[in-house]
This record gives structure tokens, C-alpha cells and sequence, in this order.
């Protein structure tokens, strides 16, 4: 009797002693979920790592530890702590599940897949695992398991357009043609009203080599919509494929001239073509340029197609006159197109154009465009046509676009610009200004001999600076030293600070290198070498 009262006594205590265990663990479990919550994660640590100790087993325990680890980017120990847990109680979704995303964060998609795997055959009813494993097959390229996965998929989910394309993709990958065709028939059958299937069918005849079979089953689908753009794409492959090429081009032309078709498509159609066509030696550009000028007959709201068949011609060496429709053709869609416009500057300044310089560059102007290139040639034209004022404004906005442009560009421009200007100014009878825009212009190329001779000469003619005059107009002609205007600036400058004999040196040069013609048309020369003579001894 006293033995089972002892016994009686220790199994009470036990029990007790659990029960009072557990009511610990549970309290350092809350505690250590409030800390977490509230972010205080050293105190979180420290209680979730005695509730361990408490109950080395718990699965909610190592679930949030492995959470906290995860948080500090510890992601070795947290797998270690999930991996422990998954052990533990196999059944658990949430534990595989957050398992699974700690070893495709690590890349360690040979275990992400034993894990999904075992998660598929513990909970068939979940379609995201199923959908998890397709993807980890599909990265290992395992696509008999995929098939069998797209299966599992079909017969929980029922039939769908996605799976079957799925399924006849990777058939075509594994050379199944015999499953690839099944499939393909099946989704004919399922979907008669969508055509495109159809026409899979007729490619598969094709690729199969069946091809009479292919042209019954292009014909078949013709008749009930001769404007599909899947079927007329498939035509022309297949008349090119079998070299009837009268048949290859008019079904090119219905394809590309689809009003099905958008003009994305339109446009990298018609790019393939060109790049076949120009990888030709001797290749004929009558008929692309035919299918070019029926495209474009289309209403176009994009450029992409008149662009490529500029390239093209451009390429081909095609005459201007050809070339420039287009390219007006272009701003019209898009008056800010700078390629275009750039192109037909080109052109008029090849050809020595002034009109058609002007009547290129003004638009772009008026649009208010950033490249500085269509002011310099706006003011170009209008200085060349006399416009003066007109080219002043043309280039003084042009300035203040430079800095938009390549430091070498940058500084061409504005020497070029100020140069100009300065010659306008000087016209204008605007010396002050005159002056200025030479001097700011030899900020940015010192060595324009044009420019320094110009300026020294126009200072010698205002008897101003004679000093400056001499050094500019001495640097020009050490740049150019056998340029008969630079000789003659330089003697008049000696003339006018009265060293005439000098002058009378360098005005003999002149006289030497001249051509006759040119001497007999220039006055200001012929009045240089009366009045230097007439001075020297």
C-alpha cells in the first residue's frame, strides 16, 4: 500500500512538474512574440533561444527563429532551423513552404526540388506546389516531368488553351512530333472558331515534310478567313520554302499590306527584308522597293517604315531627288524628327542649296529644336542670301544651344558663329559689335586666320588698335603665308601707322603671287599699291 502511494506521489509531481513546464513555455513564447512584434529582436532571441531549451522539439519555435535569422540575412542557420522542423513534422505546408523560399533565394534548386517534390505527394490538393515544380523542371530542362506535372495539373484543374500550348511547346522541344500534333488537334477541336490552331496544324504538315498535306490544310483555313495574318505568315513560308516565288511574293505583299497586321509587326517584317536583301550580292531592289511603296500607301502614324526604306535607299546609293520625298514625308508625321531633317541638310548643302538650306533648317527653328547645327545653317542661308539681320537672330539663338553639343563641336560652333556674326556686324556698320563677336570668336580658335585678318584689317580701315592690327594681321600671314588678301592686309596696316616702306615690302609681295585676273578685279588692292607707293621711297 505504501509503494503505490509513493508511486502515486512521484507520478503527481511529474505531472505536475510538466504541466508547470508548459505553462512556462507558453508564457516565454507569447513574451518572446510580443518582443517580436515590437521589434526588439536581441530580447526576442534571447526568449525564443530558452523556449528551445525548454522544448528542443517545438516546430513554432524553430518556424520563428529561423523568421528572425532570415531578418538579419542569416539565411545558413535559418535552413539549418527549417530543415530541423520540416524533420520533425513532415506534414507541415508552411514549414516546407518557407524552406523552400530560403533555397531559391540561395540558388540551391536541387533541394528546393526534393523538398517540392515530397510536397506534391503530401498535398496534391495544393495547384501552387504543382506550379512550383513545373518551374524547378522547367530550369533543369526536365521536361518529361514537366509533361507529367502539366498532366497532374490538367486532370485537378480540367483542360485548358495554356496548358495544351504548354504541352505542345515542350513536345516540339523533345522532337515529339506525334504528341505535338495530338495536342494541337485536340485544341482545334476544343476551340473551332480560333484559327490559329488550324494553322499550327498545316505548319506541323510542313515541318513534317507532308508538304501537300500543309497546302490542303492552309487552303482549309484560307476559305474560312483569307485575311488571317497567321495563315497568310504561314503561306508565304511555305511558298518561299518551296520556291514558288511569284506565289512567296503575292503572299509577302497580302501580309504586309494586312490592315490586321499593327505597324510594329509591319515594320520588323519589312526590316527582315531588307537585311535578306542587302546581304545579297547583285540583289534587285525593284521588288522591295515595290512592297515598300504599297506598305506606305497604308495610313502611317509611326515613321519606322518610311525610316527603314530611307536606309535603305541611302545605302544603295540611291539619287537624292528618290530619297527626299520621303524625308518630307517623315516631318510631316514628325516635324521634330532631327534625323530626317539632318538628312535633307545634307543634301542641300551638298548640293550647294541655299533656298533648300533655309527652307530645312527655318521649321526646325521655329520648333524650338536643340541642336544648335540648324541655327549655324538658318544663318548660313540668310547671310548668304543677304538677309542680315535675319542671320544675326538665326545665330545669337543659336548660341545659347552650343553648350547642348560635344566639346569639340562646342567649340567649332561658336568660332564659326562669332566669326560670322562679326562679319555681319561689320556690314551692319556696327563696329563696337563688330569687334566683340571676332574677339569672342578668337576666345575659342586663336589661330582663324580669316578672322584675325579680318579684324585687323577692318581696325586698320577705322584707324583704331593699329597695334593689334599689326600682331593679328602678322599672325594671319605666318598661318597662310602665301595668301595674297593676308599680304595685302598686313602692308595696308604698316601703311596706316606710317611705316611705308615696310608696307611697300609686303604690298610687292602681292603684286608677285596675284593672279593678273584677280588683281584687275579687285579695287581696294589696286588703291593699296597707288597710295603705298605714292609713300614709300
Amino acid at each position: 500500500m505504501r509503494r503505490i502511494l509513493i508511486f502515486i506521489f512521484f507520478a503527481l509531481n511529474s505531472s505536475l512538474l510538466v504541466l508547470a513546464q508548459n505553462e512556462k513555455f507558453d508564457y516565454v513564447f507569447q513574451e518572446a512574440m510580443r518582443q517580436k512584434l515590437a521589434r526588439n529582436n536581441d530580447a526576442a532571441f534571447d526568449l525564443f533561444d530558452y523556449c528551445l531549451k525548454l522544448n528542443p522539439e517545438s516546430g513554432a519555435v524553430l518556424f520563428e527563429l529561423a523568421d528572425m535569422y532570415r531578418s538579419v540575412h542569416n539565411d545558413t542557420t535559418a535552413i539549418k532551423l527549417l530543415e530541423k522542423a520540416s524533420n520533425l513534422y513532415p506534414d507541415n505546408y508552411w514549414y516546407k513552404d518557407r524552406l523552400v523560399l530560403l533555397y531559391f533565394n540561395g540558388r540551391r534548386n536541387n533541394e528546393a526540388l526534393k523538398v517540392v517534390e515530397d510536397m506534391a505527394a503530401r498535398f496534391p490538393e495544393k495547384s501552387d506546389v504543382l506550379l512550383m515544380l513545373l518551374d524547378l523542371y522547367e530550369k533543369n530542362q526536365d521536361f518529361p516531368n514537366m509533361i507529367k506535372t502539366l498532366e497532374k495539373i490538367e486532370t485537378k484543374e480540367g483542360k485548358s488553351e495554356q496548358i495544351s500550348m504548354e504541352k505542345f511547346n515542350i513536345y516540339l522541344r523533345l522532337n515529339d512530333e506525334k504528341n505535338a500534333f495530338a495536342e494541337m488537334q485536340n485544341l482545334a477541336k476544343e476551340y473551332p472558331n480560333d484559327l490559329r490552331y488550324q494553322v499550327v496544324i498545316g505548319d506541323l504538315y510542313l515541318d513534317a515534310g507532308k508538304k501537300e498535306d500543309a497546302l490542303k490544310q492552309f487552303k482549309s483555313v484560307e476559305a474560312k478567313d483569307p485575311n488571317n495574318v497567321t495563315l497568310q505568315l504561314s503561306m508565304y513560308q511555305y511558298y518561299q520554302q518551296t520556291g514558288q516565288d511569284s506565289l512567296y511574293q503575292h503572299y509577302l505583299t497580302k501580309l504586309v499590306t494586312n490592315p490586321n497586321v499593327d505597324e510594329a509587326t509591319r515594320a520588323r517584317m519589312m526590316a527582315g527584308l531588307v537585311y535578306e536583301n542587302l546581304g545579297k550580292e547583285n540583289q534587285d531592289s525593284t521588288l522591295l522597293l515595290s512592297l515598300f511603296d504599297k506598305v506606305l500607301e497604308m495610313p502611317q502614324e509611326q515613321t519606322d517604315i518610311l525610316e527603314l526604306k530611307i536606309r535603305y535607299m541611302v545605302t544603295k546609293n540611291m539619287p537624292s531627288d528618290d530619297v527626299k520625298p520621303y524625308l518630307y514625308q517623315i516631318l510631316d508625321i514628325d516635324p521634330e524628327n532631327d534625323v530626317a531633317r539632318q538628312q535633307l541638310l545634307s543634301y542641300a548643302i551638298n548640293e550647294n542649296d541655299t533656298i533648300g538650306i533655309i527652307n530645312v533648317c527655318k521649321p526646325a527653328v521655329d520648333y524650338k529644336v536643340q541642336d544648335p547645327v540648324f541655327y549655324y545653317y538658318l544663318g548660313v542661308g540668310y547671310f548668304q542670301t543677304d538677309q542680315k539681320q535675319l542671320a544675326v537672330d538665326a545665330f545669337r539663338e543659336g548660341l545659347q544651344h552650343v553648350e547642348e553639343g560635344s566639346r569639340e563641336n562646342k567649340t567649332n560652333l561658336y568660332a564659326n558663329m562669332y566669326a560670322i556674326l562679326g562679319d555681319l556686324y561689320h556690314d551692319m556698320g556696327q563696329e563696337d559689335k563688330c569687334y566683340l563677336a571676332y574677339d569672342s570668336c578668337l576666345i575659342y580658335k586663336p589661330n582663324d586666320a580669316m578672322v584675325l585678318n579680318n579684324y585687323a584689317y577692318y581696325l586698320s580701315l577705322n584707324k583704331k588698335n593699329l597695334q593689334k592690327a599689326e600682331e593679328m594681321s602678322k599672325k594671319a600671314n605666318e598661318i597662310e603665308p602665301n595668301n595674297a588678301t593676308y599680304l595685302d592686309t598686313y602692308a595696308w596696316v604698316l601703311f596706316q601707322m606710317k611705316r611705308y616702306n615696310e608696307a611697300k615690302v609686303y604690298i610687292d609681295k602681292v603684286q608677285e603671287i596675284i593672279d593678273p585676273e584677280e588683281l584687275a578685279e579687285d579695287s581696294a588692292i589696286q588703291e593699296h599699291i597707288i597710295q603705298i607707293n605714292k609713300k614709300a621711297k
